[in-house]
């Protein structure tokens, strides 16, 4: 074996070995096992009986009939699986007799299909290692359509409660298209309901991040019930704004102040950056959105003088990062000033992503990142919450209770023809 190959496997076995001895990864490997198990006793059953489901052949042996219940306890949790059986009772599917006999193996195994896009060369190999045995590529391509069919529910679900803050986001992994390596857009939407509890609301893969793109992403969350929104906090791409202009107008936008910093920084030279960080970071820890505004105006006059490119970008700009000191309580805006909430859930993609590298497609990219994604929200589901909501709603009360200290919402209508005033 070369080099590569086997630094690759090192490095695969060790990631492997991290995910099943994680304790926030049960969720994920248990599906993946059972599915698995599930899917290996069929075709186990197929060979068998000698011919597929309700497929004429004169080489059929035997017939199915049904299934039998059986719990299976895993070092991912306890399993639920219904055991295949026959007409001629002779049919015992032997992966459970192999899985008692290496458990970590087995996992193991079935965890590289998964994440190596469960295509049937991959998997035929695994099914080989794991019974001494391999089927045909068709009949595992039956199966394995599966773990899809059960993402792409999660995915589409329709929302049945209110989302009062959206943030959303999007990251590049690598794929073979074509004979090519190309990027493809992984796009993630989270939500906060009003119980203040997270929940990941979406997750797609796309050719790239253009105004096309993000307006098929955010209007599916439209069609599939996105409701009640306070706020969206995104970057500042012009498709996202767009999309948010078409599928939810009037609803207030948030720059996000990491991304705003970072574009800021790359106008002066690179001994003026720490400067640039600590007055915008004076700017954005104001008490008031009045002092905050004071606050821009001051810094980009300042500026005006020495670099005026710098000083036009934090006037007619700085104000999009703002949005949360007319929208949301105090108590809320250090978790919605910027999307920083995304970035958790990315790093445990890259860190999953690290042991495909070059994902064999973009379904595959898909299918391990829905996997990830809906293991977190099953978590943030059931799990304490991210925000108290009371805060919200008496701000809201205060506000509504005087109509002439309504303020209207900060909207990207509401704030396209304002401009911090900079006397040059």
């Amino acid at each position: 074996m070369a080099k590569k190959e086997q630094r690759e496997t090192k490095d695969l076995i060790e990631v492997l070995q991290d995910l099943i001895q994680d304790p926030r990864n049960p969720g994920i490997l248990k599906e993946i096992v059972k599915l698995g198990i599930q899917n290996i006793m069929e075709l186990e059953r197929d060979a068998h009986i000698g011919a597929v489901s309700y497929e004429r052949t004169g080489n059929r042996k035997t017939y199915r009939n049904g299934y039998k219940p059986r719990q299976l306890n895993t070092r991912v949790g306890s399993i639920d699986l219904r055991v295949p059986q026959t007409r001629d009772g002779e049919f015992y599917p032997s992966i459970l007799e192999r899985y008692q006999r290496s458990e970590r193996a087995v996992i193991m195994a079935l965890y590289e299909a998964y994440v190596n896009g469960v295509s049937t060369r991959k998997m035929k190999k695994i099914t080989e290692v794991l019974l001494e045995k391999g089927f045909s590529s068709s009949s595992i391509s039956r199966y394995a359509e599966e773990l899809d069919q059960e993402l792409e529910k999660w995915r589409t679900a329709v929302f049945k409660e209110e989302y009062v803050y959206v943030i959303i986001d999007a990251r590049y992994d690598k794929c073979r298209v074509g004979g090519q390596i190309i990027d493809v857009a992984v796009f993630v939407a989270i939500g906060i309901n009003a119980e203040g509890k997270r929940r990941v609301l979406s997750l797609e893969v796309s050719w790239g991040e253009n105004n096309h793109s993000w307006e098929q992403f955010i209007g599916k969350l439209k069609s599939r019930g996105l409701r009640g929104v306070r706020l969206f906090v995104s970057d500042n791409h012009s498709g996202i704004l767009q999309a948010i202009r078409k599928h939810f107008c009037g609803t207030a936008w948030q720059r996000c102040q990491r991304h705003f910093l970072m574009n800021a920084m790359d106008k002066v030279p690179k001994r003026y950056r720490a400067q640039v960080h600590d007055e915008l970071s004076e700017v954005w820890s104001s008490n008031s959105w009045e002092q905050a505004k004071r606050r821009l105006e001051e810094m980009a006059e300042r500026w005006s003088g020495v670099f005026k490119g710098f000083s036009d970008f934090i006037s007619e700009e700085g104000l999009e990062t703002l949005t949360v000191y007319k929208v949301c309580p105090e108590e809320h805006r250090k978790k919605l000033r910027t999307n920083n909430i995304i970035e958790r859930v990315n790093q445990e993609f890259r860190r999953r992503g690290r042991v495909v590298r070059i994902f064999p497609g973009p379904e595959s990219c898909k299918r391990l990142y829905s996997a990830i994604a809906r293991e977190w929200d099953e978590d943030w589901m059931t799990g304490k919450r991210y925000m108290d909501m009371e805060p919200l709603w008496d701000w809201e009360r205060a506000r509504g209770a005087n109509e002439e200290e309504l303020a209207p919402l900060y909207s990207m209508e509401s704030k396209a023809s304002e401009k911090l005033t900079v006397v040059n």
